[in-house]
């Protein structure tokens, strides 16, 4: 696979492959603006030489073996067989014109190298003990640090537990589950290119309520243009699970 910049990844995954699509699909799109967008590999997958997804994992887990903070954690196997070898990909971007209700954010680090990162500072003084020690167990894997909108989504590394739960954190209610896995969090996104608020279709939330007015009309506005704007992509299941959360 060929990146825009001449890089070559040799033997891509099809998480590379869809992520990487991903992002040219939204700057390929006439009824959307990418303010910002990057995807660095990492530098040890390059070339007709460059280590498979397997490979790079496989250095990392021997490192998870000597932290204290990782012992016991378990990385499901289809993740380090299949996890993007890319150092960051990111995509920050807006709707034009009539498309201007649309917008959204996104931007993952490579996974096994966001287990090796501090938790996210999402506790504060008055935070009960045991829910400190719950947060402490996040790492994030994806985020808005352009829009700033305070969420963010976390991989929790808890000890002999897997698949390893996804947890998305909005200050104004703490953390919800997701029904999603991690490789499932990749293909929801590349589907939903990162809309803000479409991690929520994926937790128990109720959309309806006055805390989620913003969020719920900004999945009406992607799930009314994306079948026109993608059609290559079936966004019924989103739209079911949209009319449940409402």
């Amino acid at each position: 696979m060929q990146l825009a910049d001449g890089t070559t990844i040799k033997n891509p995954t099809e998480y590379e492959e869809i992520l990487a699509r991903t992002l040219s699909e939204l700057r390929e799109c006439p009824a959307i603006v990418v303010h910002r967008g990057a995807l660095v590999v990492e530098p040890d997958a390059v070339g007709e030489n460059g280590m498979s997804a397997a490979e790079l994992a496989a250095e990392a887990m021997e490192v998870f073996a000597l932290l204290p903070e990782l012992e016991g954690v378990v990385v499901d196997p289809a993740i380090s067989e299949s996890a993007p070898r890319f150092r960051r990909i990111s995509g920050h971007w807006r709707g034009t014109e009539e498309f201007a209700d649309l917008g959204g954010e996104f931007r993952l680090p490579q996974f096994h190298a966001a287990l090796f990162e501090s938790a996210p500072p999402l506790a504060w003084e008055g935070t009960p003990d045991d829910e400190r020690e719950f947060l402490a167990q996040f790492r994030e894997i994806d985020g808005h640090p352009h829009a700033g909108t305070g969420v963010i989504t976390s991989v929790r590394v808890e000890p002999n537990r897997t698949p390893l739960e996804i947890w998305v954190w909005d200050a104004r209610i703490g953390a919800l589950q997701m029904d999603l896995d991690y490789l499932g969090y990749l293909s929801a996104l590349a589907l939903t290119k990162g809309t803000f608020g479409w991690q929520y279709l994926f937790t128990d939330a109720n959309l309806a309520g006055d805390d989620f007015h913003h969020t719920a009309n900004s999945l009406r506005s992607m799930l009314r243009f994306f079948p026109e704007l993608f059609p290559q992509h079936d966004y019924t299941a989103l739209q079911e699970r949209l009319e449940a959360r409402l």
